[in-house]
């Protein structure tokens, strides 16, 4: 559990993670516009973090090699189960959360369906 702590223990790390996921952010201006409003050290540190530890990897933004762009890497990617049963118990005991019944009646009946979705749509994203 010290491995995981280290690596994702804080909530910024979690929204980076999140924003890949379900947001398609990828550029570092993506993250700073959601509105969680991450401050731009915290989220340099966060992504240097998630690249030291092969989470995520960082390559030159095609349309400008001064920029990058980050993508999860596979190690990242299995991350998705807990990513969903994370939201999934917020959905269940946050009564301000946004899961709405239909999602989570479909990550309580067809929780491998959701994670392969989540998957598949990110590489497919990535590939547009």
């Amino acid at each position: 559990m010290t491995y995981v702590l280290d690596i994702l223990g804080d909530k910024w790390t979690f929204l980076v993670i999140r924003d890949m996921l379900f947001k398609c952010c990828c550029r570092y201006q993506h993250f700073m516009d959601s509105e969680e409003g991450i401050a731009t050290n915290i989220l340099a540190d966060r992504l240097k973090k998630l690249t030291q530890h092969g989470v995520v990897e960082q390559h030159k933004d095609p349309r400008n090699g001064r920029k990058k762009i980050y993508t999860l890497t596979p190690k990242g990617l299995a991350l998705t189960p807990a990513i969903l049963n994370l939201i999934k118990w917020s959905g269940e005991y946050d009564d301000c959360s946004l899961v709405s019944e239909d999602i989570m009646q479909r990550l309580n009946t067809q929780f491998d369906d959701c994670v392969s979705f989540v998957i598949n749509h990110y590489k497919e994203q990535q590939q547009a």
